[in-house]
């Protein structure tokens, strides 16, 4: 019996290292494909992501070669031996003459087991080692090699400036609670709309558009809150101060203003505050004498600060260029309270901007008017052709010789130009057609 489990175990041994050496014969190419897939994952989790997931990725590695592994086991299964194909393999490779076969089948006793075992086959290193140190190389290379991730490489998309100056335009304007919140909101809602698209979407043609009209109606609708704080500031002001010392049709003139500009700010997208907005409200310009003047006072200097700070925060390029408001001077009103005559009124809807004549200044008396003037090039070496480089005052050379009649001229040369039209000269086919012409 103890030479029985010796020969079987020697031939298990054999059957194992033959049914090893099939599967790693069958396994040699696919591992190689398994362990690019394996890199390239590698590389392009290692780019695409800002945090590798080594983890995931480790895991996913074994798990790659060991279904690669499994599927090659059971694609060489029909090459491996069984423990009497090893029995045979031994007997043949010793020359023991079928003795293992016999002693298997129980026809003969097991024979003695020698000193040294020979089953006639032996590993070819030089065909295994390259697949697995190649699938060594590959998979570190793909874990090793130089590469940044995306969003190192590519810097942020900057946006549009525009939106930067709304968004900082519309934190001072929140900051300083100058405007109602309905307003801000809807703006930076439409803001958020323009940032939702993709980034190569921003500074497309239709983008930019949608942009400037964003900013233009931003600027003129804090452009128009201000004139008409300012308006009712100025009405409010006159109807103060001056009121006893105007006649009716100016009075109703200041307060159809002063309605008209708290119309404008009631109905336009941008509204002042709810506490400026109530104060005016409060207001009825027909009886201020029920109101104190410090009363007054503050609700002119709420709406000259309002205005003040919405000017500091516009971006519209005509800020700081005198205005409509800056050519009035007190409001048309002289010192007794009269529109002062040849001096410039305060304007209205119908009576045009109201400003002074000649708010520049007096025009100079000689202005130079119907007066000609050549032009001198300053270097003829460089002038173009008609360019005019100097005119001189000249008379006509008129020759005042007396002469007396004189016979008429006779042709001197016979005309010219009707050997073309001779038919003798002419084509075929532009003879048929004089000759029809002609008929």
């Amino acid at each position: 019996m103890a030479e029985k489990q010796t020969w079987q175990h020697i031939a298990r041994c054999t059957s194992r290292k033959i049914n090893i050496g099939w599967w790693l014969h069958v396994l040699t190419t696919p591992l190689l494909v398994a362990s690019l897939v394996i890199a390239c994952t590698t590389l392009i989790s290692r780019r695409e992501l800002n945090t590798v997931p080594w983890l995931e990725i480790g895991a996913a590695t074994c798990a790659t070669l060991t279904l690669t592994g499994i599927i090659c086991w059971f694609a060489a299964r029909h090459h491996f031996e069984s423990l009497q194909q090893s029995l045979v393999r031994i007997e043949a490779a010793m020359k023991l003459r079928n003795a293992l076969t016999a002693a298997d089948h129980g026809v003969a006793p097991w024979p003695e087991v020698p000193d040294h075992i020979h089953d006639g086959i032996r590993w070819q290193w030089r065909r295994l080692i390259p697949p697995i140190v190649g699938t060594i190389v590959i998979i570190t290379c793909g874990i090793t090699i130089p590469i940044h991730a995306k969003s190192d490489r590519l810097a942020p998309q900057q946006q549009p400036s525009a939106w930067n100056e709304l968004d900082t335009q519309l934190d001072q304007l929140d900051q300083q609670e100058i405007v109602q919140e309905d307003y801000l909101d809807a703006m930076r809602e439409k803001l958020e709309k323009l940032r939702a698209q993709s980034p190569n979407d921003w500074f497309s043609h239709s983008s930019l558009e949608a942009t400037d009209h964003l900013k233009q109606s931003h600027q003129s609708e804090q452009e128009n809150l201000k004139n008409n704080l300012q308006h009712a500031e100025r009405s409010l002001d006159a109807l103060q101060h001056k009121a006893s010392s105007m006649n009716a049709a100016q009075k109703q003139r200041l307060l159809n203003q002063f309605d008209q500009a708290i119309q404008k700010m009631q109905q336009g997208q941008m509204k002042p505050n709810q506490e400026l907005l109530k104060q005016l409200h409060n207001i009825d310009p027909k009886q201020l004498q029920k109101l104190t003047p410090e009363q007054l006072d503050q609700v002119r200097e709420n709406m000259r600060q309002h205005a003040q700070r919405l000017q500091q925060n516009g971006d519209n390029p005509l800020d700081g260029e005198p205005g409509e408001d800056e050519w009035m001077d007190n409001d048309g009103l002289g010192e007794d309270g009269h529109e002062e005559d040849g001096q410039g009124g305060r304007g209205g809807i119908d009576r045009g901007p109201g400003h002074a004549p000649r708010p520049l200044g007096k025009s100079h008396d000689d202005t130079g008017a119907g007066k000609h003037e050549g032009l001198k090039s300053n270097d003829p070496r460089h002038a173009l052709p008609g360019d005019l480089l100097e005119t001189h005052d000249t008379q006509h050379d008129v020759d005042l010789t007396q002469r007396g009649p004189t016979a008429g001229g006779t042709t001197q040369g016979k005309g010219q130009g009707g050997e073309r039209v001779w038919k003798n000269s002419l084509l075929p086919n532009e003879k048929k057609a004089l000759k029809k012409f002609f008929e």
